[in-house]
């Protein structure tokens, strides 16, 4: 008797909490942090509700914060232990995330794949090898990313240039063709020709590092444990990167409303003639304004010899949570980076798959041939664990000379003086 009034309170116990939301089947809640940008943010939005529409008991929510401010809040997070099960890393904070212990190798198999020598052979050569540490593999890349220069077409053909033959391919170009750009009206620039963002140390480093590497230098020696930046090649460089406004006087770098989320918005609105930025801006800007725009090889000091940047951001998985999630992320991370024709058409940027220029519609896509081919001269932004300390010393640096006019070499004696100090802590 009392074995059968126990089995009917088990049964009437399974039944209510069958019959009550949230107890008898609680959905696994999954949480992606990343960097603002509209289309990027638009596009994984529309991912995360497909993936919750899939997969019935899991629930990911999806955050995302404007560039260098997340970087910040990323870093303290690991550090914490507060951070997200998946966050979209910057491809330069990887060695201050594995100093922190704040990412976790991820299981190739769980990905698809038999091994990490098979993965590699998925992906275009070398589009892996920021993320691979003593032969784990930490981060898939959902984009690849350069920086070329966007041209106003329009601008162009009011002072008289052919924007097709007219462009610069050298700074001294940029500096000659701007002179005939720019606007100033009643003493003030109405119009600036060209400018370089000023609304952030991770635009900073993206825009400066390749004119520090064109002169032949680097921010850290070799070891990574010394600056060097405050050679004569950053010298050269934070004098040229400061020429246009204070010397050929076609950019006024105090005048912008460009913001972390949308930084080439000056050339969106026809506030500047020339502006360097990636290809994600193609997206950002639309078809409608892309008729007016050109976009062509980064500038260099030797065009024969050109050197670009690049960079990139990867899916990476938080280590301090449990294997049943840890295996739910993998399964996210392959559905966010399966498609690189969506993640071209809809955000722009280059998912780096093996084959992806064959894939039908790719070489159609605008630009995509100058994208590559900056991308192909291209060497890493600087990687260090203290990267954001670097960055901001940078950035302070510049800001040193362009706005107050220190002597380049001063500023940048400061800014190694930081950056030593950074990488001499524990």
């Amino acid at each position: 008797m009392w074995c059968r009034i126990a089995v009917q309170i088990l049964v009437g116990l399974a039944l209510a909490l069958a019959g009550e939301p949230g107890l008898a089947q609680q959905k696994m809640k999954l949480v992606w942090w990343e960097h603002a940008n509209p289309p990027h943010n638009d596009l994984s939005k529309e991912l995360v509700a497909q993936f919750n529409r899939a997969n019935p008991d899991v629930e990911v929510t999806y955050e995302f914060f404007a560039m260098t401010p997340f970087f910040k809040k990323l870093a303290v997070a690991v550090s914490t232990k507060t951070a997200p099960e998946m966050y979209t890393v910057f491809s330069t904070l990887m060695p201050s995330l594995l100093e922190k212990k704040g990412v976790a190798p991820l299981n190739v198999q769980w990905l698809g794949y038999s091994s990490l020598e098979e993965m590699k052979k998925a992906y275009l050569p070398g589009a892996l090898d920021g993320y691979i540490y003593d032969g784990k593999l930490y981060a898939v890349p959902i984009l690849a990313q350069t920086m070329s220069l966007y041209l106003n077409m329009k601008h162009f053909r009011e002072a008289g240039l052919d924007p097709d033959k007219d462009y610069p391919r050298t700074w001294d170009d940029l500096a000659r063709v701007g002179k005939k750009l720019v606007k100033v009206e009643g003493g003030r620039m109405a119009r600036e020709a060209f400018d370089f963002a000023m609304i952030s140390s991770a635009w900073t480093m993206i825009q400066m590092e390749p004119i520090i590497h064109q002169f032949g230098g680097s921010i850290l020696d070799p070891s990574g444990k010394k600056c060097v930046v405050n050679s004569e090649a950053g010298v050269k460089a934070m004098k040229l990167r400061a020429s246009f406004a204070h010397e050929h006087k076609i950019s006024d770098p105090t005048v912008t409303v460009a913001t972390h989320a949308l930084p080439a918005s000056d050339l969106s609105a026809g506030r500047v003639s020339m502006f360097i930025t990636h290809p994600g801006s193609v997206a950002q800007f639309g078809p409608a304004l892309m008729k007016d725009i050109k976009v062509v090889p980064h500038p260099q000091l030797d065009p024969a010899k050109p050197i670009t940047a690049t960079y990139g951001f990867a899916l990476a998985l938080n280590p301090d949570i449990p294997a049943e999630k840890q295996r739910r992320v993998h399964e996210l991370i392959r559905f966010v980076s399966a498609d690189p024709k969506k993640w071209l058409e809809r955000v722009g940027t280059v998912n780096p798959h093996n084959g992806f220029l064959d894939i039908p519609g790719v070489r159609e896509h605008p630009y995509i041939d100058v994208f590559v081919k900056d991308i192909s001269t291209a060497r890493h932004l600087t990687r260090s664990p203290k990267y954001n300390e670097i960055a901001d010393a940078m950035h302070r640096a510049m800001e040193r000379v362009v706005l107050g006019r220190e002597n380049p070499k001063a500023s940048l004696d400061r800014a190694c003086q930081d950056i030593d100090r950074a990488l001499g802590q524990p």
